[in-house]
């Protein structure tokens, strides 16, 4: 990468932080910060065209390290259950998309330097140039990685964008499901004086289970990983 390019970015970068912190500290002094009300009008505000609208959205501040679960709690308030979480799931996944390709093709040295040392990126690294399609499946079903470092971090890898871009569809739909679904579901029991129902118990359960599972593969696999080295030293 060329040092126009990769100051350019950071210029790029800067000005979106900056602005997101700008919007933020101005609304929350003018007290102006938006309802669930109001940000749905607005959305759907735009047609037939909303969920196009809400996917650039979507895709470009998670490109530019947005946390995706906010993003996708707004999808499920907006566009509900089952709509939602199609929106949600391209959303993510051009996101996702735009980081891969931010790495790969314009500023591959810039964020190399920031992974280089990092043990999880070399662990991701090596399960990529070893399973490609199907070690990115499983960081999708379970992700012990970090979403926004995973998606830069395949663009640094060899693996082929169609299987990067295939995996991480097929592979979030699950969490992305179960997260939309959960926040419908406390959506629908805030608008009834927060009363717990057996549907949303259900939804909190198994988006806790979603969401503890890859902490506590991501300690198996340590440890076993831990046993193996200490193994090899003895041999």
């Amino acid at each position: 990468m060329t040092g126009n390019k990769l100051r350019l970015a950071r210029i790029l970068f800067t000005l979106v932080i900056i602005s997101a912190i700008g919007y933020g500290i101005w609304a929350f002094r003018s007290g102006n910060l938006i309802t669930v009300a109001e940000l749905r009008a607005w959305i759907t505000g735009f047609g037939i065209f909303a969920p196009l609208v809400f996917i650039a959205m979507y895709g470009t501040l998670v490109t530019f390290g947005f946390p995706a679960v906010l993003c996708s709690t707004v999808g499920g308030l907006v566009f509900g259950r089952f709509y939602g979480t199609c929106i949600n799931l391209f959303g993510a996944s051009m996101g996702a998309s735009g980081a891969f390709w931010i790495a790969r093709l314009i500023a591959r040295d810039f964020i190399a330097e920031r992974f280089a040392g990092a043990k999880w990126f070399e662990t991701f690294s090596k399960g990529i140039e070893k399973d490609g399609f199907y070690y990115m499946l499983f960081v999708r079903f379970m992700p012990i990685f970090p979403f926004n470092g995973t998606n830069y971090a395949s663009g640094l890898t060899n693996i082929r964008y169609r299987h990067f871009l295939l995996a991480t569809m097929i592979g979030m739909l699950p969490y992305d499901f179960t997260l939309t679904n959960a926040v419908v579901e406390v959506g629908e029991a805030a608008a009834n004086g927060f009363k717990m129902s057996p549907g949303l118990i259900a939804a909190l359960c198994l988006l806790a289970f979603v969401s503890l599972a890859p902490i506590r593969i991501k300690k198996y696999i340590e440890g076993r990983n831990a046993h193996k080295a200490a193994k090899e030293d003895l041999a």
